[in-house]
């Protein structure tokens, strides 16, 4: 017991990759002595590798096995004992590995190394629900959360968490967000002062800015705002998008006053989780020469076409010719939205 004792001791400090190749080289070079020992019995290394495998595993088939005295006497001395300890060994270290993957992920210390996927900063309520909703667009889109907590508040197999402040470089590094689809700031709910609140998102804004001016892309920021008046603040850092907290919702409560129903079609397109028509972004396609093409073309699959970003004049643009920067926007159901 403390022969096998020092042995994992000794093994442990060796990386996984070591011992992988330790444990490979003892079975090939135990499979060609016993083979040199024995050549009747085992007539292939292959043959001798399959022995060696199941008796490491503690299997035993009984299939095969030495016959002579030397290749028991070699099997007592080294496969059986040493051989035995190794595979333990190894797996010992395999489930520590995982044992440690598991821990290092949930507490947000290793890299994303994915690609377009959503990049989420902060956790509230708000980014709560906001991950829920991209978690239903499809089966393979993958978020990056960024907070300061000791370990990571959503498990999901397609959520990774990020560990630090929004505000670092190394932090940002680690999310790769110059690879992202697009970055979502979200206020702090802990702040109660929409000032210091706004000032905060500012402030991690502007880092992205910087860390932006390093990367060949654009990369796209969506910001939320809990003070309208705060917006002229943020015209001097790049951000693509801005989301009044309070403001939509104000906003929202008047148009269902002034039109009776206006926040159901509001609330349906808002959420992925109803079911009905959606909004949804559409591949430019080379038959498409006007926005009147575009139109008629989505029109006879099932689609209406409504705005070309955030311009919603469409019927007046439709025999202008389609820029090749456009994002053409429809409205449908999910399965006319996958046909097309």
């Amino acid at each position: 017991m403390l022969f096998f004792r020092k042995l994992f001791l000794t093994a442990s400090r060796y990386r996984y990759r070591s011992i992988l190749l330790i444990t490979l080289l003892f079975v090939i070079g135990n499979a060609v002595i016993i083979r040199l020992l024995e050549p009747e019995t085992f007539e292939n290394t292959l043959h001798a590798v399959w022995w060696i495998l199941t008796t490491m595993t503690t299997v035993g088939y009984g299939d095969v096995y030495p016959v002579t005295e030397a290749g028991r006497t070699w099997a007592m001395l080294v496969v059986y004992t040493l051989g035995i300890g190794l595979f333990g060994t190894v797996i010992g270290i395999v489930v520590d590995a995982v044992s440690q993957y598991k821990r290092r992920k949930e507490e947000g210390k290793m890299f994303y190394r994915g690609e377009n996927h959503f990049v989420i900063m902060g956790w509230t309520t708000k980014s709560k629900n906001t991950i829920k909703e991209l978690l239903l667009v499809d089966e393979v889109t993958e978020i990056v959360l960024i907070e300061e907590l000791e370990k990571t508040p959503f498990e999901h197999e397609r959520i990774h968490y990020i560990q630090g402040s929004p505000t670092d470089v190394e932090t940002l590094k680690k999310a790769r967000i110059e690879k992202s689809k697009a970055v979502l700031l979200f206020a702090d709910d802990g702040i109660s002062n929409p000032d210091l609140a706004d000032g905060k998102t500012l402030l991690v804004a502007s880092s992205i800015e910087r860390y932006d001016e390093g990367t060949e892309g654009n990369i796209y920021t969506i910001a939320e705002i809990l003070n309208e008046n705060h917006v002229e603040n943020f015209q001097h850092v790049k951000i693509d998008e801005f989301i009044l907290s309070n403001g939509s919702v104000s906003n929202l409560m008047a148009k269902s006053a002034q039109t009776k129903g206006a926040s159901h079609l509001f609330t349906q397109l808002l959420s992925r989780q109803d079911e009905g028509s959606d909004l949804w972004e559409v591949n430019l396609r080379p038959e498409w020469k006007t926005y009147g093409d575009a139109y008629e073309w989505l029109r006879e699959k099932g689609a209406q076409l409504i705005a070309d970003r955030n311009d919603l004049n469409i019927l007046k643009k439709w025999r202008e010719p389609i820029p090749r920067e456009a994002r053409l926007l429809v409205i449908c159901d999910k399965n006319t939205y996958n046909n097309l």
